[in-house]
């Protein structure tokens, strides 16, 4: 029987000469038992770091769907987070640098926090899936530590998922081996496998299997938005947190993804679509893989994992008919968009002209204050505005019209700037002070997992105040499906009539959308061209 077996490590320390008195958790998994160990952050928490939720998908298991998890024997030590999955390194001098990180195809590993006292407790159980484009970044990041969630009385797990071509490419050669005549979209694969080891596992650390919360952030959020309407997650989630998703206008179709495969391929070399050049692909270094452009590098419309597309997915609520938490960002691309240099108003009309034809001038007429500013203030803002923003405000509206809740908010707290992934170098060279990007892009996930005290600089009452309610908001949603709770402002559910959302600042409060006009119109522009 899975279950908590509390030991004092009184024995550890004679033995180990240097631990700290604490209990240590062992619980019984279906691969084996594992020991964790108490957070360093919050002593009542336990940490189970790098646990297995499939098999290494390398050799024969690359671009196929995830195995189950190897068994092992004895009782291992979780105490060491997983390697990345492989990705490019990006520049040290972005905001969203991650440094050196230990990459390998060997990555489909999750990081487990629980505050439990014992597994009787069936606490809630909230699910991340980090941002980074699909092609990078990791949940061992330590800005998505879970200490400080899981304390407030949940299971919090931060879970890998295979990136860029090996995690997204299609091809017709994958699809003709597939029983679904299907491929891509192995990364969402990776993230449902964990929702199944969840399912199976939860109960032995505390964590309550009827009771998951999914939450990502950027690529994170569009992909919890297209499980929620995944038939492959029916019954693993029971709630689903979007924060920045893309995913409503995504329209990539499989056929697409085979032509951007094959090309890929051809710059590999494999020109066939056969057995053997699929051998052949199977046999080409990831590093190799990861260094060559091209390919499908994100979901795609497959026919089984993402049936159909997300807008009438959602719409229809075939699938995880759920309560909804997502929003954005006040200033998305100022962080996003950090590095570019300044534009025209050439510039700035040639990007109107491209993303919204005849009603350029219409669009460009919304947004006096940003075009005062300059066209790359404008081009920022109108670019937020048409993605994160749209994206949430019409998952919420189409949630709620269907008749479940959804509670939309709107982050507008400028938060410091800082390195986010790289804590122990968070300093970024700029000018116009420590809070110059606004509400950037990413700038919300140290408060949401309360982490302030952990990563970035120059924090002050009103950021801490405002993560303790953020926090809190996301805990409450996950065990009640509602983020409201006492002490708290009151958050209403979402009304696409009154346009009512949470603003997210040093003042928490009810208002209507700050862009109600803006985004009004974007949508009636989204819907005319469909």
């Amino acid at each position: 029987m899975k279950s908590f077996k509390k030991f004092a490590i009184l024995l550890t320390a004679v033995i180990c000469g240097g631990a700290s008195l604490a209990d240590v958790n062992e619980v019984e998994i279906a691969s084996g038992v594992l020991r964790g160990f108490a957070s360093e952050h919050q002593p009542n928490v336990t940490v189970f770091a790098g646990i297995a939720f499939a098999a290494p998908p390398t050799g024969e298991l690359r671009w196929r769907p995830p195995a189950e998890p190897i068994p092992f024997a004895g009782v291992k030590a979780a105490d060491r987070i997983g390697p990345a999955c492989w990705q490019a390194r990006n520049s040290d001098a972005s905001l969203y640098a991650r440094g050196n990180l230990h990459r390998s195809e060997d990555c489909l590993y999750l990081n487990l926090y629980t505050g439990a006292a014992d597994a009787e407790e069936r606490l809630p159980v909230l699910v991340w899936y980090h941002g980074g484009g699909n092609t990078t970044g990791h949940g061992g990041a330590r800005i998505f530590d879970g200490a400080n969630l899981a304390a407030r009385g949940a299971v919090v797990i931060t879970a890998n998922y295979r990136l860029g071509p090996l995690g997204f490419l299609a091809h017709s050669a994958l699809s003709d081996e597939s029983e679904q005549n299907a491929s891509g979209n192995y990364g969402l694969l990776d993230q449902i496998a964990a929702l199944e080891w969840v399912k199976q596992n939860i109960a032995g650390f505390g964590g309550d299997p009827e009771r998951v919360t999914i939450f990502g952030q950027s690529a994170g959020g569009t992909d919890v938005c297209l499980l929620q309407s995944s038939p492959l997650s029916e019954g693993l989630i029971h709630r689903v947190i979007g924060q920045s998703p893309g995913c409503i206008k995504m329209e990539l179709e499989l056929i697409q993804g085979h032509a951007a495969g094959s090309a890929y391929a051809a710059r590999l070399g494999v020109t066939g679509s056969g057995a053997e050049d699929l051998a052949r692909l199977r046999a080409i270094p990831a590093e190799r893989l990861i260094a060559t452009p091209g390919g499908t590098t994100g979901p795609l419309i497959d026919g089984w994992v993402v049936p159909g597309r997300p807008y009438d997915m959602l719409e229809s609520g075939d699938q995880n008919r759920i309560p909804v938490m997502v929003g954005s960002l006040a200033e998305e691309y100022y962080g996003l968009q950090h590095t570019a240099g300044p534009i025209s108003e050439a510039d700035l009309d040639d990007y109107l002209e491209a993303a919204f034809g005849g009603e350029a001038a219409q669009v460009r007429s919304l947004y006096p204050e940003a075009l005062d500013l300059s066209p790359l203030d404008a081009r920022k803002e109108i670019m937020g505005d048409n993605g994160f923003l749209l994206t949430s405000r019409m998952w919420g509206r189409l949630v709620s019209e269907r008749g479940d809740n959804a509670y939309v908010y709107f982050f507008t707290r400028p938060a410091p700037v800082f390195k986010l992934y790289v804590p122990a170098n968070p300093d970024l060279t700029g000018t116009g002070g420590q809070r110059l990007f606004g509400a950037y892009h990413s700038g919300e996930l140290a408060y949401v997992f309360d982490n302030l005290d952990l990563v970035g600089l120059d924090w002050d009452a009103d950021d801490r105040a405002l993560s303790e309610i953020v926090a809190d908001y996301w805990v409450n949603f996950a065990a009640n499906g509602d983020p409201n709770g006492p002490g708290l402002p009151r958050w209403p559910a979402y009304d696409p009539d009154a346009d009512v959302v949470q603003i997210l600042d040093a003042e928490v409060r009810a208002a209507v959308h700050p862009k109600s006009e803006q985004l009004r119109y974007l949508e009636e522009l989204y819907l005319r061209g469909r």
